[in-house]
């Protein structure tokens, strides 16, 4: 019998790197970004639940953003989507997170890292909230 594992919560190594690469013009060229919101307060749940959320964020620099890497802080924190393209100055994008609280009760904070062409390269958005049984 063999058993395949994988993990959702980050990319390879092998795939930032080459991210790195494909980017390295944007890289150098830092920009800014802001976001809807830093925080997401999703109150309380039942242990078991899965708390979906979209972080939106707008490119507020005069270059154009890449986002490197996209990482959840632990296995039950996994970004599901966001974009892999240049984001113009002005334009927008999102940041798909899923929140599995099986096993998480009592008051939880996750954070989402987000490796980016920005001055600080790495932006935290964070998911708090209770989970309960």
């Amino acid at each position: 019998m063999s058993v395949l594992l994988w993990s959702c919560t980050s990319n390879s190594e092998a795939d930032i790197e080459q991210r790195r690469t494909d980017f390295a013009e944007f890289i150098d060229n830092p920009t800014e970004m802001s976001f809807e919101e830093m925080e997401y307060d999703f109150g309380t749940v039942k242990e078991g639940d899965q708390v979906k959320h979209v972080f939106k964020f707008k490119n507020t620099g005069d270059q154009n953003l890449i986002l490197i890497n996209v990482k959840g802080s632990c296995g039950c924190t996994v970004p599901e989507d966001w974009p892999k393209h240049p984001i113009a100055p002005g334009e927008t994008g999102e940041i798909s997170v899923n929140f599995d609280s099986q096993g998480r009760v009592g008051n939880v904070k996750k954070s989402v890292r987000i490796e980016a062409n920005t001055n600080p390269s790495l932006n935290i958005v964070n998911l708090v909230g209770i989970v309960t049984e």
